[in-house]
Parts: C-alpha cells; structure tokens; sequence
C-alpha cells in the first residue's frame, strides 16, 4: 500500500526503515541513538500531543517566530496518521515495530479520536480488530494484549456514539466459535478488554470513562464471565473425554497432544479471565493494593444466576485436583476470588450450601494435601483459607460435623505450614489471618462446648502461637549460621510486626492460655541466655545467635502488651502483662550488663529494637497521655520488680533509650528508634510534664552535650541531633523558664563558641576544631527550631546576638570548606524563621533591626565569596553540595526575612542602612550565577528560588529591588523553567512573581509614574510577548491543577497585548481540524470576551472564573487540541468576529487593537 503520491514518493520510506527506525528508538544502548530513531518516526507517525516545548522552541525572548511541528505531506490530520499506523501494524511483523507503532497509536486515540468521524472511527476499530484476529498465530502474548487494549481504547471512546461498538463483545464471541486457536485469541481478547475498562484513565476522562465502565460491567462483563466459565467446563469435559488430565505432558499421538495443549490453554485463559472479571472495580473505589485485608467483592445481584447454581464449585475443586501447576494454582486464584464475595450476595439458605461446599472441599484438599507440593498451589490455599474466614464467619455451620473437620484440618496444616517459612515466607502471614479471625469470634467461655468445635480452637489457639514463635526462633538460628540462604525474617520489621499484631490478637481472645505460652518461651531462652553468660567463653557466632532468637519472645511479649483494650481487659490479664513486662525487663537488664562486661561480640540490633517495641507498647497501654489510672499491673509489677507508678516506669524507659545513645552507633536502626521513643516522650502534654520532673532528665539537661552519647561524636546526622536537641528544648521550657535556667543549659554552647571565636581562621579549619564548629552549628539549629514561643526565643536572642552570633560569620567566611558554610547558614535561616510568631518584638524594639542586618551580613558574605571563587575559575567539584546548596539556603534567609513582617524595611533606605540594598544585590548577583534549567535539574533549588523571587516581587518590596535588565530577564527565564518543576506549588510561585511583577508596571503606568519595572516592561516587550505565548500554550495544551495561579499573570499579559494574545490563539485554532474548530472558537471567544481587559481586581476574577468555565467546557466536549504542524493549516480566524467563526472576518479585531494601543500609550506616556 503507497500512502504518499507525486512529489510525496520521494520522501516515501521502505517497510525496512520503518523497521530499523523502531529498533532504533527501543533498543539503541545510546540515548542519541534512541531520540534520532524517536525522530524519525515522529514524522511519520505524529500524535498529534507533543510537549509544550517542542512547540515553543528554546527559552529566547527574541524568538518571535511561531513553531509549527514537521509531519509527513500524506498526513493531514490524526485520521491519516491513524490509517498510516495501521497499515504498518498489519505490514510489520517485528516485534519492535508493533510495540512501538500501538504504543503511538493508542496515545493518538487518547488525544484525537474525537476529531474523526464515525467512518474513521469504525475503520481504525475494524483496522485493529483484523490485525489481531490475521496475525495473532506466532505473535507474543504481550503485543495481542497491547493491541487488545488500543482497540478496547475505541471501543470505550465510541460507546454510545457508534451503535455497534457495544456489541465488539459479541464479535469477540463469534470469534471464538472458529477453531482452539481462535478460542485461546478470543479469551485473550476479553481478558485485554475487562483489563482496559478497569484501568483508570486522566482525570480528564474520568466522568465519561466512569458512563461507559457502567454501562460495560451491566451490559457485557457478566456475558464475559459466563462465556469464561463455559469456556472452563468445555475444556474440561474435552480434556476429561479424551482420558487425560489438565496436565502438562500426556500420552498418545501427536495430534491429541497438540488438542491437550490447546485445551490446556483455553483452560488457563478462561481461569485468568474469570479472576480478572471477578477482580472488576464494581463499584468504583477499588482498593489501592491487593491486601487479603481488602474489601469484599461487590458482585451485582444480577449474577446470582450464574453463581447461586448447583454444583457451582465442584468444576473448581475436581479441576485443581486433577490438574498440574500452574493451571491448579489458577483454580485456587478463582476460588480465592469466589471466596472474596460479599455475604450478603448469597441467600440465607445458598449461603449455608456455599459455606458447606468450600469448607467440605478445603477440608478435602487439606486432609489429602492435594497438590500442596507446589509453591504457589500452598500460597493461594493460605490466601484462600485468610479470604473464606475473612468474609464468611461460618456461622452458619459451626454447629455442623464440616466446621469442626475444618478447624481440625487447617490446625493440622498450620502447625505444619508455619516450619515451612523458609519455603513459602508471605504464607504465614495469611494463615495467622485465619486464626485471627476465628479468634476475634471466639468466646473463651464456650471453650469447652464440643457441638461448637470449642474445644478445637481452644486448643489451637495455645499451639499456634508456640508453633510460630518456635518456627521463627528456628528460622533465625539457620539464617545466622548460614544454614539458609533465605531473608532474616527480623530484617523485615513492618511484616515482622504485622505479623506479630494477629498473634497478639489471636492470644488476647484467650489471654489466660495464649498469654503463659510467650512467658514460658521466654524464661526458657533467658535461661539458656543467662547459662551462656556464665559459662565464661562465649563466641560471637553464639552470642549472636541466641540474642537473636530472644527477640521473638520480646516481641511477642511487646505485642501481647499493646493489644490490650481497656474496655475489655480484665485484672487478670493486667496481672500477666505484669509478669511479661517484668520477665522482659529482667532479660533487657541481663542483656545491658553484656554489653558492658568484657564480652566483646556485637550486640544485637534485632534485641534491643524489640526491647524497644515492648517499652513503647507497655508506655502506650499503662502510661496513656489522659493520665493515669490505676490498674492492677502496678501492684503485681511492685511485686516483681519494685515499680510502683506510671513516674518510674517513665525514668526507666528514659533510663534505656540514655543507655542505646550511650552504646549504639548514629547509624544503626536502634538508634533511630531510640530517638523516635526520646521524641514522643517529649511531645504530649502531660507527657512532657511528666519527663521533665524525673531526675534523670535533670541530669540530661545539666549534661546535654555528653561525649558518651554515640550520635553526637559524629557530624553528619542533623536529623538525628535535630530531634535529640528539639526534645531537650521542649522539657527545657516546660512550664516558666528563668533566666538562670536557660543559662545553665546553654553552658557548654558559651564555652564551646567563646573559644572558638579566640581562635585564628587556620585554627578553625583544623580537623578536630571544624568537626566541633559542625557540630555546635547544628545543636543550636535544632535546638532553636523546637522553639516555639516570643518568651523563649527573646531568651536564646538575648543570649545569642551580637556576641556570639559572630560565631555565623566566621564559619561562612571560611570559603574552603562549603559544608561549615551552608550549617552556618542554616543556622542564621532558622534564627530568622518566624516560625508561630515568635519574632513579634514590641514595636519599640531594634531587635528585627539587628536580626535583618546580621543576615544580611552573612548572605553578603557568602555570596562575595562564591562570586569571587567564579571569578578566579574555582572548580566545583559537586555543583550542588559545594555551591547551589549554599545559595538556596541565601535564598531562603532573604524569604523569610521578607515574609517573617518584623522588620519595617520600606523605611532602611531612609536612614542610610545598607543592609537591605546589599541583600538584594548579592541575591540578584547569586541568581544570575545558574543557568536557568538548573532550576529543574536541581528541584531543592527551584524550591527555594521561587518563594524567594515572589518575595522580592511583592507589592511593597519591588520598587526597592535594584533590578536591571540582565535581572529582569534571568528571572524570567527562571519563572519560564519553573512552570515545568516537579512541584505545583514552584509553578504556582514562578506564576505569582511575573503577575506582582506585571501588576506593578500596569499600576504604575495607569498612575502616570516612572519606576524601573515599568522601564524594564516597556524596554522588554520580547520578553512579554514570550511569556503570553508560552502561558497560553500551557492554558490550551495542558491541563494543570493550578489553573487559577496561571489565570493571574496571563490576565495581565493580555492586558498588556491583547492583540498578541488573539493573534496567537488564532494561529493555534487555524491548525485545528474543522470537526473542532466551532467548539474551540466559541470556547476561546468566551474565555477573551469574558471581561473587559483593564487591570481590576473585579476584572481579574471574571477571567479566572472564565477559565475554569473554559476547561471545563474543553474537557466535557473533549477538546483537547493538536500541536500545530506543517499540514494542518487551514483558514485564518478571527476569536471576536460576530459572523462565522470559521470566515475570519468581523468586526472584533479593530476594538482589540484600539485596547492594545490604550494599553501601550498608558505604559509609554
């Protein structure tokens, strides 16, 4: 098939060089080579939807010219591009080439599909119906699946304009009725389909997809589903017939095996089908994950006649029998699913039938251990065991022999499934799901009531927990000695601790039974533990061993503790919390005397965060924040270990996390959580109080800064500094804090930086010293951020300012070393912060004063210094730790300077201060050392460059910003790189710095004033006239969440040329096809007409309004337009012409340009 003629054959390519390109694009180990591929095949095979860059070109504000995308001459539109795809996808029999070529034809279709009429429509569907049904044989699942879900594409988008694309169901169906292969196509067909209309969409198209996926799941999925079953039970009954079993080898000739493949195929196809039809978001709010803890499946009534049948289960059970991996464990995924349906779908009396029938053919599989050698057939029998318990409480049958047939089945299987973590890990966890939940229904008193299998759960409830703990404890012992090349199961702590949450629920239903097995283990393992210790010569590898099986006792214990409910505990089962908490206080203070003795093998980072684990939950169940009251564990823990209140089981839980700072390393996980146990003591409110009266947390604040804290040696953890030093401040101002206090804490930072500033620079920069310097800067950082009121900050700024504040300078001034620099700096950022008004000094203080020029002082400082090292051709080594990281904390001292409202700095100038000018400049100066995409590539960068920008644009702060035109258009350019950062919140500034920008010349020209922005504006129309483009673009080709912030400063770009913007919207609807034209005429003309374009705050608030009307006008009519490219042109349009929209005549162009002129006299007068 030619598809260009004349002229166009020149530029024709061979089916070979399409082939080469689409290699190219996918597989070129070089990303040149890939993008030459890429554009290449963008000629060829345009979207119609490239980026906004490709259409707006580079960043050069003297580039006037509009852009328009080169496509081949046979292309007029996406119908073509559509046909030409097509052709090649049924031409083509690379892989490569079909991936690449649907991939561009299913974002066409996304983009496009509406602006070709029915014809096309049905054509391109009929296109891609035929190249799956004539070039299936031979071709990869993957491609009949990715061509599948393009055609599902169309079919979806031409629901209810074409008739007959509701019944491609249908004809999927005829299809199946030609031969084995055809059956397999089709089930394939109908998997890619219900897998296409379950898929979320854009946004964009998320009300019309949410119409069709209605109208698909009551019309058409139920049809898909039962052909899936009838495809299921055919199989069978051919496979069944013909004397074999559904597996993978067989006996007789070649051609029965060849039948047995086919049918074994069908099979699995109708299985993964029916899963994935029973998966189907029914009610749209499908979960984000597919957890066994996932909500019931919401099947319609409607279905019930295809499930609530006799027999509905049987061809389940008998085909996972009888067959082979991996089509049994595709049975067992079904009946998962099966299982997964709500209750209330079934009848009263079907359920009971339901019930009995699952439960009778689990028991069976159980028993027999049916097919159970299989990895995957054991996992999805413990998921369907989780599931069936999950949904169904068999109530319904606990009176019936099959209830108590299944619980003695399943203890059986548990007891044996829980030593087989090695072999199957992610099984346990569903099968303590079961016990969990038998547990949650389980009333100990009917313990002994046999009709009910009482009995039965009350034994196994006991050995359930034992056989896990045992099996785990087993399980470490051959990890650590190398025995199993399995994972850790302690390295995992969040599944570890899930895991432990359902034992713990399971063992507090029966607390009395469950609660004295953890006990026992635990004084076994102590025992053992306590013997080794004694025994005088102890190996690393043993010591290592042991400790880590003794933190599954400890969690156990931990976990047991916090599941207690208050509500339902009783003061037994406080009693043996008691003795738990008792024994594993016993063992954790066995095991600090370890760590201190001669022994010298590693502790145990898995014990000490269990130990951990069992403070937190004993704090959380015993020690609440409402305060405390009495239960009956203080009196047995008075009994067993001497403590009598909530006080001292406070000073013991700080007394261990002191001992984890004084032992562990900043690195370790122990650390980490000793830190997090530190914070949360010091964050409540009747916490807090509570800590800071303990004696031990006196002598912590008298001794804050101890050498024997491992964390603090090291200079490279602020986090963790940070929240040690932040928890410190928080009990330091408890309550009324005096002057001799504050200054007893602080002690050691005064001797610390008094000789420091003694000191010479080379002195400084020594090793020992600058490690010092480090860390001083960042405990005052971290200390000063928990600080929260005016009182307690006027006392750090009194202690602070102006002595040893110099402390800041010295460390910028030392240009060689970055890293003290930007702590520094960080420190002044967070002295400046006005964080919950704590700044608010009397209108009589000078201290805002002091604060902005010691700043100021410091950015002038460091900036001189990064300029200067520019200058001599310094090289950077690390762009952004040695020079960007340092300049974006300048940025962010200057924004909350400037947005902290303490310092009146309109009148600075007025008194001959300097230090705001000197601000502006070495910022100004700093901005214009990067290029412009740096603030992409370096999104920490953007981040603070943008607020620092719209600070300075601010209404009372631009005419005091010493701008020149180099400024002005860097930071243009900037504003222009950052409407593309990862974050809206950067796009949504850069769009408020060039409205308050703007703004401010408009409202200066309409005054009849002169000032340097509207200067700059006037000089710069290029630059204006860049930017309105570039955010009409974004307007007309993207859809952004923060349209309102783009509203604003394009409200003022068209304010300044009206007749620019019309030109440039006219020129993108002249590209458009005529199909779309009309709407986006009508839509444009009310967007531009909606207000009268003079800068009012009324009038902007009409035009945003208009905009929002405008997309949401765009996206109900699916006008989402095409990039302009050389063979779309089509006739000139005038936006405000009264007659036809598509004559480009009227009267509406002689108006906007006498605005414009109005416009441009005001900005030149």
């Amino acid at each position: 098939m030619d598809f260009a003629t004349g002229e166009q054959q020149q530029e024709q390519p061979t089916l070979e060089q399409l082939d080469t390109w689409c290699k190219q694009a996918l597989s070129s180990p070089t990303a040149e080579q890939r993008e030459e591929g890429e554009r290449r095949l963008r000629y060829y095979f345009p979207t119609f939807s490239e980026t906004l860059a490709e259409l707006s070109g580079s960043h050069e504000f003297s580039s006037g010219q509009e852009r328009v995308l080169s496509v081949f001459p046979a292309i007029k539109g996406p119908a073509d591009a559509a046909k030409l795809m097509t052709w090649f996808l049924h031409q083509s029999s690379e892989v490569f080439s079909i991936t690449y070529v649907v991939r561009r034809l299913r974002t066409l279709v996304l983009n496009h599909l509406a602006v070709m009429n029915n014809s096309q429509k049905v054509e391109l569907r009929d296109n891609l119906f035929g190249a799956i049904r004539d070039k299936h044989e031979g071709m990869p699942a993957f491609l009949i699946e990715d061509i599948s879900r393009t055609l599902a594409l169309v079919v979806m988008f031409t629901w209810f304009d074409i008739l007959d694309s509701q019944d491609i169901v249908d004809t999927i169906f005829d299809l199946a009725k030609g031969s084995d292969k055809r059956s397999i196509l089709a089930l394939q067909m109908m998997r890619a389909f219900v897998g296409a209309f379950n898929r979320e969409l854009p946004s964009k198209y998320i009300a019309r997809q949410r119409r069709v996926v209605v109208t698909f799941r009551d019309k058409q999925l139920k049809a898909i589903f039962e052909h899936a079953l009838n495809s299921m039970r055919e199989a069978i009954t051919a496979m069944n017939s013909n004397g074999g079993v559904a597996s993978a080898s067989g006996g007789g000739s070649h051609g029965s095996r060849e039948d047995m493949v086919a049918k074994r195929m069908i099979l699995s196809n109708a299985l993964l089908l029916q899963r994935d039809c029973l998966g189907f978001d029914f009610i749209g709010l499908a979960p984000d994950d597919a957890s066994d803890e996932a909500v019931a499946i919401q099947v319609p009534s409607t279905w019930k006649d295809i499930i609530q049948v006799d027999n509905f289960l049987d061809p389940y059970f008998n085909g996972y029998k009888h067959s082979d991996p991996p089509i049994s464990s595709q049975f067992l995924e079904v009946l998962v699913m099966i299982a997964s349906i709500r209750r209330s779908f079934y009848m009263e009396s079907v359920r009971i039938d339901f019930v009995k029938r699952m439960s009778a053919g689990l028991v069976e599989i159980l028993a027999g251990a049916i097919g159970l050698e299989d990895v995957e057939n054991y996992h999805h029998l413990c998921r369907l065991l989780a599931r069936f318990r999950c949904i169904h409480t068999l109530i319904e049958i606990e009176e019936s022999p099959t209830y108590r047939e299944l619980l003695a089945a399943t203890a059986s299987f548990t007891m044996t499934g829980l030593t087989l973590w090695e072999w199957s890990a992610n099984s346990i966890a569903p099968l303590l799901t079961f016990w969990s939940k038998v547990a949650s229904t389980h009333d100990a008193r009917d313990n002994s009531n046999a009709d009910i299998a009482g009995d039965v759960i009350a034994t196994t409830l006991p050995q359930v927990i034992r056989e896990y703990l045992r099996a785990m404890i087993h399980a470490t012992s051959r990890v650590v000695s190398g025995d199993s090349m399995a994972d850790n199961p302690l390295e995992s702590t969040d599944a570890l601790l899930e895991n432990m949450a359902l034992v713990a629920n399971i063992a507090r239903s029966s607390y009395d039974a469950c609660a004295p097995v953890a006990i026992e283990i635990l004084r076994e393992m102590a025992a053992e533990y306590q013997s080794i210790l004694n025994s005088g010569a102890v190996g690393d590898e043993t010591m290592a061993m042991i400790e880590n099986q003794l933190a599954w006792p400890v969690y156990a214990v931990g976990q047991f503790i916090g599941g207690r409910q208050p509500y339902k505990s009783l003061p037994e089962d406080d009693r043996l919390d008691a003795e738990m908490f008792a024994t594993g206080l016993e063992l954790d203070r066995l095991v600090q005397q370890r760590l201190q003795s001669a022994i010298t093998a590693p502790a145990s980072e898995a014990l000490e965060l269990a130990f951990i684990q069992m403070y937190c939950n004993f704090r959380t169940s015993y020690v609440s924040e409402q305060g405390y009251k009495a239960t009956a564990v203080f009196a047995k823990l008075s009994s067993f270990v001497g403590i009598n209140d909530s006080a001292e089981i406070l000073d013991l839980i700080l007394q261990k996390v002191l001992f984890n700072f004084r032992t562990w390393q900043s690195q370790s996980g122990v650390m980490q959580r000793s830190l997090q146990l530190f914070h949360e003591l010091t964050t409540g409110y009747v916490s807090v109080r509570q800590v800071a009266k303990l004696d031990t947390m006196k002598l912590l604040l008298a001794n804050h800064n101890s050498d024997q804290f491992q964390f603090l040696r090291s200079i490279d953890v602020y986090k963790q500094r940070a929240m040690y030093y932040g928890g410190l401040a928080r009990v330091l101002f408890t309550g009324e804090t005096t002057v001799s206090q504050f200054a007893e804490f602080v002690q050691p930072w005064e001797r610390i930086v008094g000789e420091m500033l003694a000191m010479s620079d080379v002195q400084l920069a020594q090793d020992p010293v600058r490690a010092e310097l480090l860390r001083t800067l960042r405990d005052l950082r971290g200390f000063l951020a928990a600080i929260s009121s005016k009182a307690n900050y006027q006392l750090f700024f009194e202690w602070f300012c102006p002595t040893r504040i110099q402390i800041i300078h010295r460390s910028v001034q030392m240009t060689a070393d970055p890293q003290v620099q930007v702590a520094a700096l960080k420190l002044m950022a967070e002295f400046v912060y006005n964080r919950t008004q704590r700044l608010n000094f009397d209108v009589s203080s000078a201290n805002g004063i002091l604060i902005f020029r010691e700043a100021s002082k410091a950015m002038w400082e460091y900036g001189s210094g990064v300029l200067e090292s520019g200058r001599r051709g310094t090289i950077v080594r690390d762009m952004y730790k040695d020079r960007y990281k340092g300049v974006a904390v300048c940025f962010t001292i200057l924004t909350r300077l400037m947005s902290g409202k303490y310092v009146a700095i309109g009148v600075m100038p007025l008194y001959g201060d300097d230090a705001l000018d000197n601000a502006y400049r070495i910022v100004l100066e700093l901005l214009k050392q990067f290029p412009a995409a740096d603030v992409i590539a370096y999104p920490k960068l953007g981040k603070a460059t943008m607020p620092m920008l719209e600070v300075l644009a601010a209404k009372n702060s631009i005419d005091l910003v010493p701008l020149d035109e180099a400024a002005y258009e860097h930071m243009m350019r900037l504003c222009v790189e950052a409407f593309d950062h990862a974050e809206t919140a950067v796009s949504s500034a850069a769009c408020s710095v060039i409205d308050n920008i703007l703004a401010a010349a408009l409202e200066t020209a309409s005054a009849n004033k002169r000032s340097q922005v509207v200067e700059l504006v006037q000089q710069r129309k290029d630059v204006a006239a860049y930017l309105l483009k570039t955010m009409l673009n974004i307007v007309l080709f993207e859809d952004r969440p923060n349209d309102w912030s783009f509203s604003r400063p394009l409200f003022c770009l068209i304010v300044l040329d009206r007749d620019l913007a019309l030109q440039h919207t006219g020129h993108v609807v002249q590209y458009q096809p005529p199909e779309r034209r009309d709407d986006l005429v009508k839509a444009l003309k009310d967007l531009l007409s909606a207000t009268e374009f003079v800068l009012t705050t009324t009038n902007r608030d009409e035009f945003t309004q208009a905009l929002s009307q405008y997309r949401r006008e765009v996206t109900s009519k699916n006008l989402i337009l095409m990039v302009p490219t050389t063979q779309t042109l089509g006739a000139p349009v005038d936006l405000l012409s009264t007659s036809d929209p598509g004559s480009g005549a009227g009267a509406g162009g002689a108006g906007a340009g006498q605005q414009r002129n109005d416009s441009e006299e005001t900005m030149t007068d």
